[in-house]
């Protein structure tokens, strides 16, 4: 067998604190030079770890700073509602996304090669949309002309060129700070290991043992963004929750993963990424509660100090209603806050 990861970079993995979990499933399982054994739930002899032990390493990722910037940049890029529609939608419980692909751990999750993160691939999304809705228009006998033009259609007699369909589908991002992790091992039970192990030449029997295996799962939100003509954007984002919402997407849809709720996220904050990683910062140089920290002055400071005009104003918005939320803004709590709301109201 071929080992995953070269002997130089074994001591880098498991030192790392902070690794992509795309590597981590594909290159850094540590036996990579023989495939773990659905039965393998316990440590080897020589202490290594078990692939439930390394999932484990995997769901315990989080979002860092260059994804949230890198969320921000995306949404800022597709404000443009003569373009783009966008619509933030909360898994109702959990998805397995990308299954398949998981090479030496025998479990995977889509993940954004650039980021680290979980997506759901733009062509994913269309093909369920496309496929729920044309399932509903043929059982309703309305015919299929609406999402030949959304969708698209391969050769027919009447066009012989195909039609290009008039809505792209992006890929869908995980919204940041709609979970406390990204990802989130899930437990498949596989009940007849020697007849899969086998494929079929052993006969699974009554009496086989159920076997735990551990996979790969993903919560929060994500978002969904659409571009194509306005005037079918609206169309499109309703067909899109139906889908979601009753179809679900991803594997094992049938035991209720990857459905979404039927009514669209709408942030109670202006959520500004930066704020949550000063505070996180601040909090942590100071050995302080996060309320202390969102209410003092050290982050009126830092918010001062920005030169991004933009990010500033989305950085206020955001402190603002935090601290409407708690009743801060008419009444600061303390000399610190005051002084905290004098410089946020000089600017």
């Amino acid at each position: 067998m071929t080992a995953l990861i070269r002997e130089r970079l074994k001591g880098l993995f498991s030192a790392a604190s902070d690794v992509h979990p795309g590597l981590l499933l594909q290159r850094g399982f540590p036996k990579g030079d023989r495939m773990p054994s659905l039965a393998d739930r316990k440590l080897d002899d020589d202490g290594a770890e078990t692939k439930t032990h390394h999932i484990q390493k995997v769901c315990a990722s989080r979002p860092d700073p260059y994804y949230n910037h890198a969320f921000s940049r995306w949404r800022k890029a597709t404000e443009d509602a003569s373009r783009f529609h966008a619509v933030e939608l909360k898994l109702r419980n959990r998805m397995f996304t990308g299954l398949a692909g998981g090479g030496m751990v025998e479990t995977g999750c889509a993940i954004s090669h650039s980021y680290g993160m979980p997506c759901i691939p733009g062509s994913s999304v269309k093909g369920v949309v496309s496929a729920h809705a044309r399932k509903r228009l043929d059982a309703d006998g309305k015919g299929n002309d609406a999402c030949d033009q959304l969708f698209g259609a391969g050769v027919t007699r009447e066009h012989p060129a195909g039609i290009s369909g008039l809505i792209s589908f992006h890929d869908a991002w995980w919204v940041p700070g709609s979970a406390k992790r990204p990802f989130v091992q899930e437990v498949v039970t596989t009940h007849h290991i020697d007849y899969y192990g086998s494929d079929g030449a052993k006969p699974a029997t009554d009496f086989d043992s159920p076997v735990p295996n551990a996979q790969v799962a993903v919560q929060g939100s994500f978002r969904f963004v659409m571009e194509g003509p306005s005037g079918w954007l609206p169309l499109a984002e309703k067909m899109l929750i139906a889908a979601l919402s009753e179809r679900g997407i991803g594997a094992k849809t049938r035991a209720g993963y990857g459905l979404f709720g039927a009514e669209p996220e709408r942030p109670t904050t202006p959520g500004c990424p930066w704020v949550d990683e000063k505070v996180e910062e601040l909090r942590r140089e100071h050995k302080a509660p996060a309320d202390d920290i969102v209410r003092g002055k050290p982050l009126a400071e830092a918010w001062k100090a920005l030169q991004d005009a933009d990010l500033k104003d989305r950085a206020l918005a955001d402190i603002r209603s935090r601290w409407e939320k708690k009743g801060w803004w008419e009444s600061p709590p303390g000399r610190a806050s005051r002084r905290a709301k004098a410089i946020y109201e000089a600017q």
